[in-house]
């Protein structure tokens, strides 16, 4: 598996100041995302780099992976299955055991057998407005090219926007987060242009 650099010492919580009851937690080690399990925090973000071996294959895929790849998959099949589909290139080894990882925690968080797994390039906005997904939880990677936005209050305005960076691991609240006692997290795909590679992870049961 390949190595994570650590690129931030401290915790981050940001809190909207239109709604004390919503906050956004960023850290630079893996622990951060359990964050999630607050009632009131809709975003829980792993602040990371990637090994060189990663963002070499991530330049491959985004030259020959033409068709997004969607499935739903248990857990401990995913990385045999990310092997036989996709292309060939340096670094597969590593990007494939980098999504494991991804899968195994996010599966363990979550508690759920499969998940949802869609990986694809996209070269315009898929969903340019803000909006929260109607579903417990997701994560959300970019591999490569500009990451989401987004925003911690119930009204999205534009001196308030902020953005992932790629290589982040977030955990996106959904409106289907019971016992929440905030909003579920506003997103959007970025406003930048440019080819992006972005890996979602949804929890199925």
């Amino acid at each position: 598996m390949s190595t994570i650099a650590r690129i931030r010492p401290e915790p981050v919580t940001q809190t909207n100041p239109a709604n004390s009851f919503a906050r956004q937690q960023l850290g630079s080690e893996r622990d951060s995302l359990l964050a999630i399990f607050e009632p009131d925090v809709n975003l829980a973000v792993w602040q990371r780099v990637f090994a060189p071996a990663i963002d070499s294959y991530c330049k491959v895929l985004l030259e020959q992976l033409k068709l997004p790849l969607q499935r739903m998959l248990p857990i401990d099949e995913i990385a045999n299955a990310l092997t036989d589909v996709l292309p060939t290139g340096s670094g597969k080894a590593d990007f494939i055991a980098d999504i494991q990882q991804l899968a195994d925690i996010f599966g363990c968080l979550m508690d759920c057998p499969q998940l949802g797994l869609r990986l694809r390039v996209l070269e315009k906005p898929m969903c340019p407005k803000f909006h929260t997904d109607h579903l417990l939880c997701r994560l959300v990677c970019t591999y490569s090219g500009p990451a989401t936005e987004w925003h911690g209050g119930p009204i999205a305005r534009p001196e308030t926007t902020m953005q992932l960076q790629t290589a982040d691991v977030a955990l996106l609240k959904g409106s289907g987060w019971e016992d929440s006692q905030c909003y579920a997290i506003s997103h959007r795909s970025p406003a930048s242009s440019g080819k992006r590679l972005l890996l979602t992870l949804d929890p199925v049961w």
